[in-house]
């Protein structure tokens, strides 16, 4: 039997699938099938029902098969191993599919306007009974669909809830235990994929919505109300759009802006370092987020003198906190932190000149 080539030198093959991971990308996957298998039928019969919610409703549909296809791609490469131009690895590409994600959910919530705005200065009421059967199936598919992807999402991580003074206690107790073995540590990284799958799970929302939407206007219509409730539902929807839309843009750009992550608490770190054996001073402590859940954390520390204490507070925090990348640089006692930054910056005005 044949065997595939072993991989070149100095080639790293892509991190292997976490449980969490290989579900939410076999979820994308179905929801990906279900959505492309339903528009047609949906805008078919938006056509025929001279229906503008659910006409929106169906266009919008045709964009989520981008969105999901976006999103199955971004969490493909985002697995790809760090390279030396790309230390980090590649995980900020699903805030960047997300960012887009955002971007396209305004494009399409603009759409669903315009054809509004159209609809109520028209004449033509919409036919009440396929509108309810389309709108009833969408509701279906659309809603089934959001509530798999949600389900991959998984909870969000806000740490591990310990308050300053238990995980002083778990800092010094980490402190005697600990076995380091280099400077760098890498904690817990399987916070999934939540941006890049709010993206997607945003826009499948929107299609349920616009399903709800259609249905109530049907019913209102066929009981003999006023023609323009179809258009006026759009409205609605494009409202809830717009709504979580601007959340979506506003995380994702924090992460691509280094903003430190919402579920670490700064001064709860801060805490844990001073507590930690050897430890005299937390300086320049920074947290940002890779994308992808996974987040890096730099602290300088003065030492009382002792060996390794920067290498085993790293392997500690990862050990105690979500972070993947930590990195705990030990700095000579007595040494001014200020200073240290501004003689760098004086060489590179001195290299600039």
């Amino acid at each position: 039997m044949a065997t595939l080539p072993p991989p070149k030198a100095g080639v790293s093959l892509p991190a292997p699938k976490t449980p969490r991971e290989a579900r939410q990308e076999r979820r994308l996957q179905l929801v990906l099938v279900l959505v492309f298998l339903f528009f047609g039928f949906e805008y078919a019969g938006a056509k025929v029902a001279d229906s503008v919610v659910l006409k929106a409703d169906a266009l919008h549909l045709l964009l989520d098969i981008f969105s999901l296809a976006l999103s199955l791609a971004a969490m493909a490469v985002a697995r790809r191993p760090p390279t030396p131009r790309y230390p980090f690895g590649f995980k900020r590409v699903e805030p960047l599919a997300a960012l887009v994600n955002g971007v396209l959910l305004l494009l399409a919530t603009a759409e669903i306007i315009h054809e509004a705005v159209e609809a109520v200065q028209g004449d033509v009421a919409p036919k009440q009974t396929i509108m309810l059967v389309v709108a009833a199936a969408a509701l279906v598919v659309n809603g089934t669909s959001a509530w798999l992807l949600h389900g991959a999402m998984g909870e969000d991580h806000h740490g591990h809830g310990h308050d300053a003074h238990h995980l002083g206690h778990d800092a010094h107790h980490l402190g005697h235990d600990d076995h380091p073995h280099d400077g760098h540590s890498h904690g817990h990284d399987d916070h999934g994929h939540a941006l890049n799958l709010r993206g997607a799970w945003l826009h499948l929302l929107g299609d349920a919505l616009g399903a709800v939407a259609a249905l109530i206007a049907a019913v209102v219509i066929r009981l003999g109300g006023p023609r323009w409730i179809d258009p006026a539902a759009s409205f609605l929807v494009a409202i809830i759009l717009v709504v979580g839309a601007v959340r979506l843009l506003r995380d994702a750009g924090a992460v691509l802006l280094g903003a430190s992550p919402k579920r670490l608490d700064v001064d709860e770190i801060h805490a844990f370092l001073m507590a930690f054996p050897g430890v005299g001073e937390v300086t320049d402590l920074r947290l940002w987020t890779l994308g992808a859940g996974a987040d890096a954390m730099v602290a300088h520390v003065t030492t009382d003198g002792r060996k390794g204490v920067g290498i085993s507070a790293s392997r500690a925090v990862a050990r105690a906190f979500p972070i993947a990348h930590v990195t705990v640089q030990e700095l000579p006692a007595g040494h001014d932190e200020h200073v240290h930054e501004h003689d760098h910056e004086h060489h590179d005005h001195d290299h600039a000149s």
